[in-house]
Order: structure tokens, then sequence, then C-alpha cells
């Protein structure tokens, strides 16, 4: 579940667990949201969890809640 979306990244709850996804907002033409994520910057869960890596199927699953919630609203999101 998507908690938060900021200037500079993506707070996604999954599993009782949050991790922060780094990125930059930018503004595509259709006039909605567009957001890039940077993949190599998702490695671990945030506090209490910061010490659990998260696996590349986890990364899969924050990705595509993220392209869920996006979607709903038209907005854009790219994966770097």
């Amino acid at each position: 579940m998507v908690k938060d979306v900021t200037r500079s990244h993506i707070k996604v709850e999954l599993d009782g667990k949050t991790a922060t996804v780094p990125g930059e907002m930018f503004f595509p033409s259709n006039g909605k949201l567009g957001f890039v994520v940077f993949l190599n910057g998702i490695k671990c869960w945030d506090s209490p969890h910061q010490n659990d890596v998260i696996t590349k199927d986890e990364v899969s699953s924050i990705l595509e809640d993220i392209r869920s919630n996006f979607a709903k609203g038209g907005h854009v999101l790219e994966v770097e």
C-alpha cells in the first residue's frame, strides 16, 4: 500500500514493513503526476526492520503496488 509520495520518494507498506523507495517526481504532458523510481536504491526496509534486505520478489511486489496505485489515478511511473 502506498503510504506517502513526496518529490524524492514513495513510502510503501508491505506485510507490515515500510520501504522508502527513492526517485524523482516529474510532471508529464498529461497533467498528472509522474515519478521515476530508482530501482538500485530499493535495498532495505525502514526502521525497525532496517537490517532486513528487501528480496527481489519483495521489490517486484513493491513496484506492482506502486504501479497499481498510479494507474488508478492515471499517473505515470517509470523505473530506472
